[in-house]
């Protein structure tokens, strides 16, 4: 198989990865919410009491529905502005009364485990197009290999990003540390087949980027940096090496 064509091999599947996991999955912002009626009535006297049409118009929807049903459910994503407005207890005036409406996370949503797969799958698909490059590379130099963890966080940033409801939920440092992290098993496994110190300097200079990264953000998880290194760390791992070798087979 000649380089080009395997190289548009990688790029057509990485991007596959990266169409089905942001069609099929949610992002780990994406929460699940539940709005109910907590009670009906007069408020407290020192209570603070919102008037119904004070709401921005996707939050009346959210209103009316509740006072209809009991509750309704709503995304935190989908629902982004009725969320911001009804997140949290309200007394809201409304013309058939005050309702005492409570607005919170539904626990057990699942939503964080399908935000990992989600960035796991963006990651994968992300080194799978920065291979295609890599691959296209006959001279091997180590610095295209660069676009492994580009690819990575390029695929986390974009699709996160254009999955939010505005650019202020994203967590830009989190998504470039999971992406700068998920390239540095597949450095690691380059290293090892090429016995380059260079590239092995390559790698651990990644994985330093990927903890400053983190640490410079406004939040700080250790998820973002652990979870693509012992989720992709062997695969990934094993991915380089065979990705090297087959280099090493048309060199």
């Amino acid at each position: 198989m000649d380089s080009r064509t395997e190289t548009a091999i990688y790029v057509v599947v990485g991007l596959l990865v990266v169409g089905i996991a942001v069609t099929a999955l949610s992002a780990a912002g994406d929460r699940t919410m539940v709005s109910e009626v907590v009670s009906e009535g007069e408020p407290p006297r020192n209570a603070t009491v919102t008037a119904y049409s004070d709401l921005p118009r996707s939050a009346q929807v959210v209103v009316d529905a509740v006072v209809k049903q009991g509750r309704t459910t709503l995304s935190t994503y989908d629902d982004y502005r009725a969320v911001d407005a009804l997140e949290g207890d309200r007394y809201i005036r409304t013309d058939e009364g005050v309702f005492y409406i409570r607005t919170t996370s539904v626990d057990g949503s699942g939503g964080l485990f399908e935000g990992i797969v989600l960035d796991s799958l963006l990651a994968i698909g992300g080194i799978l197009i920065g291979a295609g490059l890599v691959v296209r590379d006959r001279s091997r130099h180590f610095l295209t290999l660069i676009a492994l963890p580009t690819g990575a966080t390029v695929a986390l940033v974009s699709a996160n990003a254009l999955a939010a409801p505005t650019l202020s939920v994203v967590d830009w440092f989190g998504n470039v540390s999971f992406g700068l992290a998920a390239g540095v098993p597949v450095l690691t496994g380059i290293a090892l087949r090429r016995r380059e110190y260079d590239v092995g300097v390559m790698a651990m200079s990644t994985l330093l980027l990927s903890v400053a990264v983190l640490l410079s953000g406004n939040t700080l998880s250790a998820l973002y940096l652990l979870l693509p290194l012992l989720l992709l760390g062997l695969p990934g791992t094993g991915f380089g090496w065979w990705l090297e070798n087959r280099s090493a087979e048309r060199a």
